[in-house]
């Protein structure tokens, strides 16, 4: 069949060939080599548009820095947290609060157990297990003067029954409520 053609179609032919060889020697070389290295620009670009985003939030930051101290500094003399040295010391104070609350409306202490603290965002939480008895204005009110007072503590777990051993010969009166909380406060972190 190429014996057939005269000069020029050959030589046509050939220049085809070529052009073909070409194009798949191109096409298996160069052609790899751009893909990869326009991958590599894009991840390249996505890279320098994050680093100018983190420089524009690094500029932001510096610039809330002293307004963040401030508030840090006016957070630590609020007094709406524990001011104790050490986490002991400071489980301690939220006993001692516990019992003058307690006390003042004739609620009575069963028990305080100092539960393990723990780091939360810059502050040390300090909790207390809690067992009192009383009846249930009282520990109702209770209840409320500790999570009002001006050092914020929180109640979680609460759990209220009947006294049931309180109730026996007792049917006139009011019954005795027993109450079981934990009692949450916090302290700076760099107490």
């Amino acid at each position: 069949m190429i014996a057939q053609l005269n000069g020029q179609q050959r030589q046509r032919l050939a220049v085809g060939i070529l052009a073909i060889a070409l194009a798949v020697l191109l096409s298996l070389t160069v052609l790899p080599i751009y893909m990869a290295n326009a991958a590599r620009q894009d991840t390249l670009d996505q890279a320098q548009a994050r680093l100018v985003r983190y420089e524009h939030i690094a500029e932001r930051d510096q610039a809330l820095l002293p307004q963040y101290e401030s508030l840090r500094s006016r957070q630590k003399s609020a007094g709406n947290h524990l001011r104790s040295d050490t986490v002991a010391v400071a489980g301690s104070e939220l006993q001692r609060l516990v019992k003058q609350i307690t006390a003042r409306h004739q609620a009575q202490i069963l028990s305080t157990q100092i539960l393990p603290a723990a780091d939360e965002e810059g502050f040390v939480r300090i909790a207390i297990r809690v067992r009192l008895r009383g009846v249930l204005p009282a520990v109702l009110e209770s209840a409320y003067d500790l999570e009002t007072h001006e050092v914020h503590m929180f109640l979680d777990n609460l759990s209220l029954r009947n006294n049931a051993a309180g109730l026996r010969g007792r049917q006139a009166q009011v019954p005795l409520m027993d109450a079981e909380f934990d009692l949450i406060a916090y302290m700076p972190e760099d107490s």
